[in-house]
């Protein structure tokens, strides 16, 4: 097992060794979870477009794609520039962003880019480069990729999208690593432009944000296998996985891997996305913090965005769901087959809170919970990685009376392809409250300030 108090400064020498030591603190950050609303006002009208400085003074209206100009010389709205780098093809980017996706069955319609950006009150505008184009598209020396540049110099905000982000780092960074024309002309205005570029991104588009993201894999499978993720070249992007095994292996399709990315987050700092809504990353986060040496974890779930303010070193809440936050500052490793680790503290907070990255602090309008607790009993889940399972037990945790939930995560068990041993282990989340655990509520809504963790 890796000694993590020894890696963090390694990982940091390293860094600047390479040439990517992490930028100096320069503007803003919106980190999307995925799966948004298209109506999400508080997202993209309070959380993004508020934060370009350039908010318009009216208020768009939701049902209207004409809500701003499209002349960038005279627009009053917000400038965004859309990278849909994290799809297929440059045809599919520019269908994504053209086109919207109509209603069926219960499905509504889904806003294509350039509509979803006009409904919220932005003047958007498409940045061409893709992973079937981009050693044109993606050059300073090209009139594409001059093209492209001319955009990012010009733009309030810029928004990765969604899908494979692998595909935005085979797009943006040169085999090596390095910057592209494109992502040196974008990191040239975050260093340089006093806070007035905003850049954002949506599910892989957020991982993209990284030093360095980590991709594939389950929560159980990180653990299992000892949060031991292996590294993959720019040029391996096809295959962002744990391919020690092959493409076939169970170790490939539970476990993850590690890849360069854009590095515009904060280095003590790891996002993850799609947190808690969809499955439990609780246990995928704090493994591949283990492996990346890195101190902090932000999870942000679906239809939630969280604006990172890296000269305040603030991360705010916005949109309908929740923030996990995992400090790993007293965490202590322990011996086994698998990765079991104790004392991490986890926070979750809820539109409208904030949490200061420097100092630790949790700043929650909600009334505190004192000692009049809801609940009279302990809530155990038999399921810890199942959708909303971790949410629930931390929130449970400071508002009953017993102070300890234990969360149970059982043998994943597949119906088809590669199957776990049968002596694979059951794991298990331990959940304190102690006297450095808080709890805030009202109108539905927790946050939950340094719960203890312990993975056993």
């Amino acid at each position: 097992m890796k000694n993590v108090v020894a890696k963090l400064p390694l990982f940091a020498l390293c860094m600047t060794l390479a040439g990517l030591a992490p930028p100096a603190a320069a503007g803003k950050l919106l980190l999307s979870g995925g799966a948004y609303s298209d109506t999400n006002t508080d997202l993209f009208v309070n959380g993004l477009r508020k934060a370009t400085g350039r908010d318009a003074s009216f208020t768009p209206n939701i049902n209207s794609t004409s809500n701003c100009g499209t002349n960038w010389a005279t627009t009053a709205c917000p400038r965004i520039a859309v990278i849909t780098a994290a799809k297929d093809s440059y045809a599919t980017g520019l269908d994504a962003f053209n086109n919207d996706i109509p209603a069926s069955g219960s499905s509504p319609l889904k806003r294509g880019y350039y509509n979803l950006f006009q409904t919220h009150g932005f003047a958007p505008k498409f940045i061409t480069a893709h992973v079937d184009n981009y050693g044109v598209h993606s050059s300073a020396g090209t009139t594409q990729g001059q093209a492209n540049i001319a955009i990012i110099n010009q733009a309030d905000a810029v928004w990765f999208v969604g899908g494979d982000q692998a595909k935005i780092i085979r797009t943006l960074l040169t085999d090596s690593g390095a910057d592209s024309g494109l992502a040196a002309a974008l990191r040239s205005r975050w260093n340089n432009g006093s806070g007035s570029l905003v850049i954002a991104g949506d599910s892989a588009g957020n991982h993209a944000l990284n030093v360095k993201m980590h991709a594939a894999g389950v929560s159980y499978g990180y653990l299992y296998y000892g949060a031991d993720l292996p590294d993959t070249a720019v040029t391996g992007y096809a295959t962002l996985g744990d391919t020690r095994d092959g493409t076939s292996a169970l170790r490939y399709l539970e476990n993850g891997a590690t890849m360069t990315a854009l590095g515009f987050l904060p280095a003590g700092i790891l996002s993850d996305t799609h947190f808690d809504t969809r499955s439990g990353r609780l246990g995928r986060l704090a493994a591949a913090l283990r492996d990346l040496g890195v101190a902090q974890g932000f999870g942000v779930d679906e239809d939630t965005g969280v604006l990172v303010d890296t000269s305040a070193q603030t991360a705010t809440v916005y949109g309908t769901n929740k923030l996990l936050i995992v400090d790993t500052a007293s965490a202590s490793v322990q011996t086994g087959t698998y990765y079991k680790v104790n004392g991490l503290r986890v926070s979750l907070l809820t539109p409208g809170d904030k949490y200061n990255y420097s100092s630790k602090v949790v700043t929650s309008s909600k009334s505190a919970i004192g000692t009049a607790y809801y609940y009279s009993s302990a809530y155990d889940s038999a399921d810890i990685f199942a959708a909303l399972e971790t949410s629930k037990s931390l929130t449970r945790t400071v508002d009953q009376t017993p102070t300890v939930n234990i969360g149970t995560a059982p043998v994943p068990a597949y119906t088809s392809g590669p199957t776990y041993p049968s002596g694979a282990p059951t794991i298990r989340l331990r959940f304190t409250r102690d006297a450095t655990s808080k709890g805030y509520y009202a109108s539905g809504k927790y946050t939950v300030d340094k719960v203890k963790v312990d993975i056993y």
